[in-house]
């Protein structure tokens, strides 16, 4: 079934736009899919969630939106390098970071107790769905979050640049540690930016803190080394979205995610041409493979020939736009992901977010047989999950049936019809992040009624803030099915006039 009213008109993007100026204006995203490719059929099992509900749960979920400024306090509290420097600017959603209160001054420190080893998880899931929200609402928020998170993107691939003689941009750092500043915001708030407790060498296992003095970019600098694969599949399933950054109305932020999708290109070429390893940089700037299998995607084949096919041909298709000969079948990585998920529970997001980026590379890079099999495998993936007793769960039920709502809303965009079980289970975890969300009490870190004193700006919850954003990237998407179970009124997300 052939899906259908796919993208908004937001996307027929004038040339005012800098799409084009034809006398009947092209399409900016016109060389990109625009729906499925193929029949797909499911049952569509289960009670349907009642209009009236899921015009209220879209209304709850907007009016919280609203309420917060929620696009411009995800703006407001993350950060990297301004541009207030003079240098080229970046942000990312940390992680290890608190602030501090002290006289007036809000501080956000790099605890010295935190760390920053996968913050492009989070910062992946949120540059996936600013794209889709910014082309649901052009709104402007959204454009400095599309751009900000595009340049931290790009900026972890420049920061492991060791010098001006320094040709290779394709090695990707877990984090860039740049200098202390001051940033002033728009509404003239100001945040202090304290790297101190990070900026020194360290060595464990999995990365070592190195130092880059002579970056030609950001200058006197620390980097995370050895990239692990456990943000990857985060990263290229945002790396699907970029493309259509393209029909942004904002030039600056179409600029910023062109170029993360170049520079992303260019990471799983490197890992492609290195035998399908993240190869990285050590003390003295010299490339090398980590022989950990953290930075590699071959090293359980002798375990089951399918372990790890998903990342392999995601790299692929990413990297030249073609599968390289690789078959992946229905997506299942057979033994290798019964003894993952056994070892630590962590790696089924892994597993789950590679296969989910396998079939967005596929389906933008037009590998159809290859995208059909892999959401075929992936609705088999989704019934074998949920139909899990809980004596047989791998965490407890509420993070497990949290986790389900994630995975069925971002299925949803890869083009998985979800029945009517699903929808609910989604929207009723969606209702329980909302509740944690609204429950947070410190989202205005600068209000001088907060007495001096260390706070998170986080809200928590099994539904967090870089992940409440999924519905923008699902209601965007060219490949909503459109037999799949309405849980949400996509209509609403695309006026917040109507917030």
């Amino acid at each position: 079934m052939r899906a259908t009213q796919c993208w908004p008109v937001a996307l027929l993007v004038l040339a005012a736009a800098g799409c084009g100026a034809e006398k009947e204006p092209a399409r900016c995203d016109a060389e990109l899919p625009q729906a499925l490719p193929f029949s797909l059929n499911r049952e569509i099992a289960g009670e349907p969630l009642p209009q009236a509900e899921i015009d209220a749960f879209s209304a709850r979920y907007t009016a919280f939106l609203k309420q917060r400024r929620f696009f411009r306090w995800l703006g407001d509290v993350s950060h990297g390098v301004d541009a207030s420097t003079g240098l080229p600017p970046w942000m990312v959603w940390w992680t290890g970071v608190v602030v501090e209160r002290a006289q007036g001054k809000v501080t956000f420190r790099h605890d010295p107790n935190g760390g920053p080893d996968n913050i492009m998880i989070p910062t992946s899931k949120l540059l996936g769905q600013s794209v889709g929200a910014l082309l649901l609402t052009q709104d402007a928020d959204l454009a400095r979050l599309l751009e900000g998170y595009s340049r931290g993107t790009t900026a972890t691939m420049l920061g492991m640049v060791w010098d001006e003689n320094d040709t290779v941009r394709s090695i990707m750092a877990r984090a860039v540690i740049a200098n202390n500043h001051s940033v002033t915001l728009a509404d003239g708030r100001t945040k202090d930016i304290d790297y101190s407790a990070w900026r020194r060498l360290t060595q464990d296992w999995n990365t070592h803190t190195i130092h880059v003095e002579h970056n030609p970019f950001w200058g006197d600098i620390y980097v995370k080394n050895m990239r692990s694969k456990d943000d990857v599949p985060h990263i290229y399933r945002a790396a699907a979205w970029l493309p259509w950054a393209r029909c942004a109305g904002d030039p600056q932020a179409r600029e910023a995610a062109a170029e993360a999708y170049g520079f992303l290109q260019g990471f799983a070429r490197d890992v492609v041409d290195a035998g399908y390893h993240i190869r990285t940089k050590d003390e003295q700037g010299v490339i090398y493979t980590p022989t950990e299998d953290l930075a590699s995607f071959v090293d359980y084949e002798a375990l089951d020939p399918r372990a790890e096919c998903n990342a392999k041909l995601a790299s692929a298709l990413l990297g030249y736009g073609d599968t390289r000969g690789l078959d992946c079948a229905d997506g299942s990585g057979g033994a290798y992901e019964t003894g993952a998920v056994a070892g630590h529970y962590y790696n089924l997001a892994i597993i789950r977010g590679f296969h989910m980026a396998a079939i967005l590379q596929a389906l933008l890079h037009r590998a159809d047989e290859a995208a059909r099999n892999l959401l075929l495998g992936l609705i088999a993936r989704i019934d074998r999950d949920k139909a899990l007793p809980d004596g047989q769960l791998p965490t407890t039920r509420e993070r497990w049936d949290a986790d389900l709502a994630k995975l069925f809303a971002m299925a949803a965009a890869c083009g998985v019809p979800l029945t009517h079980d699903e929808a609910r289970l989604l929207v009723r975890e969606w209702g329980k992040g909302l509740d944690a969300m609204e429950a947070f009490e410190h989202w205005d870190v600068w209000d001088p009624a907060l007495p001096d004193g260390t706070y998170t700006y986080r809200p928590g919850g099994e539904i967090d803030a870089e992940e409440i954003l999924f519905l923008f990237e699902y209601c965007a998407s060219p490949y909503r099915h459109p037999a799949g179970a309405p849980f949400v009124d996509c209509e609403r997300l695309r006026h917040p006039e109507t917030w």
